[in-house]
């Protein structure tokens, strides 16, 4: 019987990965010409962010949370989306409540470790 390959992390390990993967993101967001608009002003639907770059290749690192958090729920998306990537704007993308947006967020960070 073999057990699970992949490696267990810390919390602390996996929120300064998911912190990489939103600076990536946010950068590119910001870099395709909508400088006049923050990105999460528009954050009625979650993005598909593996398919949002197609003239570079996205490292393996940010493919590997890319695949891991399309599995998620929409709400756990989108938590993580505000946290890491819209710098905590959670009243932009109409959770009812800070207390609705962290639930979320940790039930997302909960379900990568």
């Amino acid at each position: 019987m073999q057990d699970d390959v992949r490696e267990r992390i810390t919390i602390k390990q996996l929120r300064k990965e998911l912190t990489l993967w939103g600076r990536y993101w946010s950068n590119k967001e910001y870099g395709q010409g909508h400088a006049s608009r923050s990105a999460c002003d528009k954050l009625g639907e979650v993005r598909c962010f593996g398919s949002v770059i197609s003239e570079a290749a996205v490292p393996a690192h940010i493919a590997n949370y890319d695949r891991q958090i399309t599995r998620l729920s929409h709400d756990c998306r989108r938590a993580l989306r505000v946290h890491y990537i819209c710098k905590r704007n959670w009243a932009l993308v109409g959770f009812d409540s800070q207390k609705s947006y962290l639930y979320w967020l940790r039930r997302a960070e909960g379900e990568l470790l």
